[in-house]
């Protein structure tokens, strides 16, 4: 009866097909008319067909039964094991257990014939053989392959994902030729390839393998580790000698034999944690190994069953214990390294105080000048602290020697009038929080028993370890530290120097006054005051605390956001990149300084063969000596923690922030614990980046980093922040400063605070503003602002800044002026260098994008034809953007490229995950739905909201992800891309929860399998994630390998929602996608196939591809209606998800009548009774009643 009903159905609107086509269309269809249907009824027909076609076995012989590997299964005839292959009887042969030849192989047309097939099927024509090439070569090009599959993980992992979504004929191709080629003998054997040949295949397969590295980089951590313990064993020991009366050089030698005595221990000790990390990880890929390649081995035929728990922990524990083997005999030697890595950096010291004693020797000798010592500079042996002489107070005062502006018998006004500032507005805050330890800690002042200068001690001896966020914080700090005092010293001294001097009372009134206003205060003054102006609303105080909460939530989660492994190594990516970048700009830069100095000197006869050397030698430290300080991270961690000695708040600074928090901003333990991957690759480029960056400034102040460091003095803070901030602006996490020197830095400024402020609520009414729009604002802010310094206006804005300092150095009326003038030639230098290098990288990007118009303008393409996403990796998207924009506008247009792709692209703001992409999506969709914004309601709202809400928690869950993606290695149900937008239910509260659950569990392990499995609009078959443990190591995001149809939808540069629009329903969408994708990619495939459509112009091939989908639209949205009635009775319900979509289409007037009419027959409205009754098709009905209820009103 059903089908009856369909029928006629389809009788109908088959009358009613859109008779617009284009006639050239309709020619093109009747040539394939054979091929393709012409309407829903003849898929479903044909669809009927298939399914009640009786089953067709080859027939087949004893022996033929025989080979195949698990006869003893009746329900396995031979046609399923290798009857799809392109050679049937070449596949049966490939079972023959009995040794083929190398020179055999080469000479096999069958199997030539058949690896041709596979190598089509699985790389694209560039994988089939060329014209040209031999059989020899292309045997070799498959072996090759073949042995990558074997010895490289990353190979190994996309052998995996095209075995998952392959055709069964395409498998079984893949079968024959992977069971024959294991009949191959060894290379190093008698019939094999050969050494040469055996080796640079294995070799290569394990070079280009990330894994093979991990244990060269567990092994610098480890000598990181041990170089430190050595080199601080040898200077206690040094020192400690020293204090016991023995000389340096008798101290010295002892500290040797002390190190030389401990340096194993110390090696194995600094070993066992990276060592640990690197079993672990050895022992997760042998794990996988023997998974993936069961898995493969299974869809080859090679074996009947995929590897078992057991067969899985023997693999995990060989690599483990090989691991273990050679990480321990590594670890044995781990001292030694250490300790030569400590000498080293001894040797350096010394050396640069050595150069330093000859220079101030010079300096003396030269011009007779007074001086200090000349020996009287830092020694890391000699250096005993201070505190051993100390104990409170003035004893401390009286202790410390020489006097500095801190340790004078009292402190200087202005540094007493900033503690006390500092402290007054500490004590504001204590006393409006109304917690108990606010309370107990302002007790005591309120009764008189403490004073304010004891407390302007105390909250200086509880200043915590995040530091208190104050103007000149670091002035503070420096001045503390230079004094060689602690905070509790500091305090101490304070409070004597507040009760020993008279002008103490002046400097500490604020402080005073404001304690008894707090005492003193009249009551009923207070309460007439309140009674006219009200008092402190606890409402307010609840939001108020509500509100900080929710900051810290959202400071958290976007913490967390960043704590995968894939998100490091793209860090450490983009890190690189940047010191290509700074590099190419610096080496640019020097050699116009380097060659200006050059011709100034050769001008005054000054020309000499050693100013040339250190010129050059200056170009090459100036380009490479970032690069270099990386990969000598000791060095520069040292340099750091001695430069920054006097300023340990610019230490947290550089290294506590994360990209989008600030050091002085709160995390927990926990959270800052999980990205500490993250904190410790921002940490090595920083020191890099810092260290150089001063060395650069000093080396042309006639000195450098070491030198300083060997002198002992204290560089000027101010110099010390500016390198700080390039530190940070490399890392993409500086904050913008309002009137700061770099471009945007006043509205970058604003925007960031106005963003973190706002927080995720504005998302929650679908508008894209705040964090959950834009969580990485500080990052967006740093993108943009590299981005305008690379690019050809610097070069412009150069000219400009050259001409005005040029002009001020040679015209200028005084010192001032002229010093000012070469400040603008230097900025003129690197702007012109920035410009240089941007307009470099804008033609190779544009370059690029004129021969891959194939793929998006953010991917690239891999050589088995699947895409890689690059957007990730910044700044490649500014540079492809910009590149793709110059394309399309040489080619007459900007081809579709939306608002959303440019402002990703160029501002580094991320929509592709989380609750940016959530919103920015569901916007998308509901303006490109088939009912637009006026489809929205209550329901929609609270599914929306929820949804949300869900996203926001799951990005606090990211670090999860991890696990899901292990998961998905090892699982394919695991691998299934799901829908988490598929909600059932009834009602905003039923449906708003679920909305909610699956937002928040769609990347979580096991849990995301409850979700139902996606469905693609062009492709039959679900969507299975790409190496998902290949994303985790690379950071490279894959997708599979497009077929005909999206490579057209590219081509055309259309969206999801220009294939289908959303009906307002995702279940029912998900039917449509269901057919629309076997339809597109069985039928539609084929239509675009034919030299009549490839001989259209680009205009006429959209059109007719725009009517081609419309009409495979149509046919897919009429089967997948049809075939919702039966799946859902199923699932006892008489009503499916194109019902309730057609009721929720009605309007707000026919809905009430609809109501209405129910409330009396019922008592309740459509939805509850669609909700009671699931066998009787309510909405169906309530829509015929709603429309036929309001026709007498028209």
């Amino acid at each position: 009866m059903a089908r009856d009903i369909f029928e006629r159905q389809l009788e109908e609107e088959e009358n009613e097909l859109d008779s617009s086509i284009a006639e050239s269309t309709i020619v093109e269809e009747q040539s394939t008319v054979e091929e393709t249907p012409s309407s829903g009824r003849d898929i479903f027909e044909r669809q009927l067909e298939e399914e009640d076609a009786p089953v067709v076995e080859e027939e087949v012989s004893q022996t033929e039964r025989a080979l195949t590997p698990d006869s003893s299964k009746e329900a396995t005839p031979l046609n399923e094991l290798y009857g799809k292959a392109e050679d049937v009887g070449y596949a049966r042969e490939t079972y023959d257990e009995g040794v083929k030849t190398y020179d055999e192989f080469v000479k096999d047309t069958k199997f030539l014939g058949t690896a041709n097939e596979y190598m089509l099927a699985r790389f694209g024509e560039d994988g089939a053989q060329q014209e040209g090439e031999s059989d020899l070569d292309f045997t070799d090009r498959f072996i090759e392959h073949y042995r990558n599959v074997n010895a490289n993980t990353l190979d190994l992992m996309g052998q995996v994902d095209w075995t998952r979504s392959a055709s069964e004929k395409d498998k079984a191709n893949f079968g024959a030729v992977f069971r024959d080629i294991e009949r191959l003998p060894s290379f190093y054997s008698e019939g094999g390839t050969g050494w040469f040949d055996g080796i640079a295949d294995y070799g290569a397969a394990l070079l280009t393998d990330p894994l093979t590295y991990l244990g060269f980089g567990t092994a610098a951590v480890a000598k990181f580790g041990a170089t430190a313990a050595v080199k601080k064993l040898f200077l206690d020991t040094a020192k400690a000698g020293i204090k016991s009366g023995l000389t340096k050089e008798a101290a010295e030698t002892a500290a040797k034999a002390e190190v030389k005595r401990q340096s194993m221990k110390l090696g194995l000790k600094a070993s066992a944690a990276p060592l640990a990390v690197e079993v672990a990880a050895g022992a997760g890929e042998g794990a996988y190994v023997t998974s993936a390649g069961s898995e493969i081995d299974v869809e080859a035929n090679i074996r009947d069953e995929r590897a078992g728990a057991g067969e899985i922990l023997t693999g995990a524990g060989l690599t483990a214990g090989i691991v273990l083997g050679l990480g321990g005999l590594t670890a044995l030697g781990m001292g030694k390294l250490g300790t030569k890595g400590a000498e080293r950096s001894i040797k350096l010291q010394n050396d640069a105080k050595e150069l330093l004693i000859k220079k101030n020797a010079e300096k003396v000798k030269a011009d007779g000048s007074s001086s200090k010592d000349i020996a009287d500079v830092y020694d890391p042996i000699k250096e005993i602290e201070a505190d051993a002489a100390i104990k409170e107070g003035r004893d401390i005062l009286e202790a410390l020697d020489p006097k500095t502006d801190l340790t004078q018998s009292s402190l200087q006004p202005e540094i007493m009038k900033r503690v006390a500032k500092i402290t007054t507005d500490i004590f504001k805050e204590i006393s409006k929080d109304k917690g108990d330890a606010a309370t107990e800690f302002m007790k005591p002042y309120l009764d008189g028993s403490k004073n304010a200068s004891t407390g302007i001690a105390e909250i200086l001896i509880n200043l915590n370890a995040e530091g208190i966020k104050i103007v000149d914080q670091q002035v503070i700090d420096g001045a503390i530290a230079r004094a060689g005092l602690t905070q509790d010293q500091f305090a101490k001294i304070t409070m004597t120097s507040y009760s020993d001097a008279g002008r103490a009372l002046t400097t500490a009134s604020p402080l005073g006054k404001f304690i008894k206003s707090l005492k003193s205060a009249d009551p009923e003054i207070l309460k007439e005051y309140e009674k006219k102006f009200g008092k402190d609303n606890p409402t307010t105080t609840y939001m108020g605390n509500a509100y900080d909460f929710m900051q810290r939530l959202d400071r958290e989660r976007r913490a967390l956001m960043v704590t995968q492994v894939s998100t490091t190594v793209r860090n450490v990516a983009t890190g690189i990149m940047r010191l290509g970048f700074e590099g190419g700009a610096n080496l640019v830069e020097s050699s116009i300084y380097n060659i200006g100095r050059g011709l100034a000197s050769a001008s005054k006869g000054e020309f000499s063969a050693s100013g040339i050397q250190k010129g050059m030698k200056d170009v090459f430290y100036d380009s490479f000596d970032t690069l270099l300080r990386v990969g000598d991270g000791f060095e520069s961690k040292e340099m750091t923690e001695a430069l920054l000695k006097y300023n340990p708040s610019l230490l947290r600074q550089m290294d506590r922030s994360l990209q989008e928090i600030g050091a002085e901003q709160t995390l927990s333990w926990v959270t800052r614990k999980l990205n500490g991957l993250n904190m410790a690759q921002d940490k090595i480029f920083r020191r890099a980046v810092f260290t150089a960056s001063l060395d650069k400034q000093l080396r042309r102040m006639g000195t450098s980093v070491r030198e300083v460091i060997a002198d002992g003095r204290p560089l000027p803070t101010k110099q010390l922040q500016a390198a700080v901030e390039d530190s940070l602006s490399f890392t993409f996490a500086r904050a913008p400063k309002e009137g700061g020197d770099k471009p945007l830095d006043t509205i970058g400024s604003l925007f960031v605070k106005a963003n973190e402020k706002l927080g995720p609520l504005p998302g929650l009414l679908n508008i894209p503003l705040g964090t959950g729009a834009f969580p990485y604002g500080r990052f967006m802010v740093n993108a943009l602002q590299f981005n305008l310094q690379y690019q050809p206006g610097s070069a412009v804005a150069a000219v400009f800044n050259g001409s005005k300092g040029t002009w001020n150095v040679l015209k200028g009326a005084d010192q001032e002026i002229k010093d000012m003038g070469w400040r603008q030639i230097a900025k003129a230098r690197e702007q012109m260098a920035r410009g240089t290098i941007g307009t470099a990288a804008f033609f190779a990007a544009y370059k690029h994008r004129s021969e891959n118009q194939d793929v998006k303008w953010y991917e690239a393409k891999t050589e088995d034809g699947r895409t890689s996403d690059l957007r990730p990796f910044f700044p490649l998207a500014p540079y492809l953007l910009v590149g793709e924009l110059m394309v399309k506008l040489r080619d007459g247009g900007l081809g579709g490229m939306s608002g959303k792709e440019a402002l990703e692209g160029y501002t580094g703001a991320m929509f592709r995950g989380g609750s940016s992409a959530y919103l920015i999506d569901n916007l998308f969709q509901t303006i490109g739905s088939e009912d637009g914004i006026d489809g929205l309601t209550g329901e929609k709202i609270s599914e929306y909201m929820t949804g949300y809400i869900g996203e926001l928690v799951g990005g606090g869950l990211t670090p999860l992800k991890l696990f899901n993606d292990i998961d998905a290695a090892f699982d394919v149900e695991a691998a299934y891309v799901r829908d988490a937008k598929r909600i059932e239910g009834f009602g905003g509260v039923e449906r708003g929860a679920q909305s909610f659950t699956n937002a928040a569990t769609r990347n979580l392990p096991y849990l995301s399998k409850l979700l139902p499995v996606a469905e693609s609009a062009t492709r039959e078959g679900p969507m299975i994630k790409q190496s998902t443990l290949g994303s985790q190591i690379t950071g490279i995001r894959k997708e599979e390998k497009r077929n005909v149809v999206e490579q057209e939808l590219v081509k055309f540069n259309m969206k999801p929602w220009d294939v289908m629009p959303s009906t307002g329903d995702k279940n029912a969408d998900a039917y449509t996608k269901k057919f629309m994708g076997e339809y597109v990619e069985k039928y539609l495939a084929k239509e675009l196939d034919t030299d009549y459509y490839r001989g259209l112009s680009g205009t006429r091939q959209k059109i007719s591809f725009n009517n081609k989908l419309k009409r495979y639209r149509s046919m897919a949205k009429e089967v997948a209606e049809a075939m919702a009635v039966g799946a859902e009775r199923k699932k006892g319900k008489s009503y499916t998800p194109f019902d309730r979509v057609q009721w929720t289409k009605l309007s707000g007037p026919e809905r009430e009548l609809a109501d209405e009419y129910y409330m009396g027959k019922y008592g309740k409205g459509v939805m509850d009774m669609q909700e009671e009754e699931p066998d009787k098709n309510h909405f169906m009905i309530g829509k015929v009643i709603g429309k036929a209820l309001v026709t007498p009103y028209q």
